[in-house]
């Protein structure tokens, strides 16, 4: 049994070499970042008292094109499938939401098989998502993705150096996020940066716990918010950005995901390179000499 894309690079731009190495590198040295040291609450939403009367007005929508009838296959055997699941598509439906195009759908129609679902992803969070062919399957593909051998990483690009410069640049953030009940939560996210421009950078992003908008919240709560991102954002830096180079949408993408395999316990890595959006966003960043410099 194989693993498809084993030795695909996270990246599809030329000259995307960049620390692809250091974000596979142990983090037993990164700066813990923590709640009660000196950050403050996190924003609500995305624009923040001082920013409200400085956003400009959104700019309008495109329409949303049609939504596929097949995704790029990572991997696939008897017992599980990984697939690429672009920005926008819901992972399955839910109630608010019950005739939305969703991964779950499309991709059951496209193998002619049942599906289900043991992880998701945010809607506009791209990347991968393994998917289990029966009930009994799922219940152990989730344990190997729950086990501390499993690692789920994602890049995202990020306001740099943020509010906090002080920050290395490789740091933890283990701030309790809390649940639709109001509950606090463990959380522990590491980062590391990968490329850094001058007035933001891509960094590697590994979760150990999976809680509601993890990286996004613990990100904003760094001051190393996520560009694109319309809730814990910025809304003048999304724009700036949308205008200045095309980024239209949250720029966070689940890269790489390794666990056992859960039958025959092998290890698996899948890995998904950036999308072409991205990509794009990237090209235009490395040939911009401004690099966005009255941000």
């Amino acid at each position: 049994m194989g693993v498809a894309a084993s030795s695909c690079s996270f990246l599809r731009a030329e000259g995307a070499t960049t620390a692809v190495a250091s974000a596979r590198a142990s983090l037993s040295d990164a700066r813990p970042f923590r709640a009660d040291v000196i950050l403050p609450d996190e924003p609500k939403n995305e624009l923040a008292s001082s920013d409200a009367s400085q956003a400009p007005p959104a700019a309008s929508q495109p329409e949303a094109p049609p939504a596929p009838t097949s995704l790029p296959i990572l991997y696939q055997d008897d017992s599980i499938v990984a697939v690429s699941k672009p920005s926008g598509l819901l992972v399955h439906r839910d109630e608010r939401n019950p005739e939305a195009p969703a991964v779950l759908q499309i991709v059951r129609d496209q193998l002619g098989k049942f599906l289900f679902p043991v992880h998701r992803l945010d809607r506009a969070t791209s990347g991968i998502l393994v998917y289990a062919f029966s009930r009994d399957l799922a219940a152990d593909l989730q344990k190997s993705l729950m086990a501390e051998t499993a690692q789920k990483e994602y890049l995202a690009l990020v306001r740099w150096p943020g509010s906090f410069p002080e920050l290395d640049d490789r740091w933890v953030c283990d701030r309790p996020l809390r649940d639709d009940k109001d509950i606090p939560r463990e959380a522990h996210s590491e980062f590391w940066l990968v490329e850094p421009f001058r007035r933001c950078a891509l960094v590697g992003c590994r979760i150990a716990t999976g809680r509601y908008h993890q990286i996004r919240r613990h990100l904003n709560h760094c001051g190393r918010h996520i560009l694109g991102d319309t809730t814990h954002g910025k809304g003048r830096l999304n724009d700036l950005y949308r205008t200045r180079y095309g980024l239209d949408r949250l720029f966070l993408h689940a890269a790489r995901l390794s666990l056992r395999h859960p039958v025959s316990g092998e290890p698996l890595v899948f890995e998904d390179p950036l999308p072409p959006e991205l990509v794009a966003v990237m090209e235009r960043l490395r040939a911009d000499p401004a690099l966005a410099a009255d941000a």
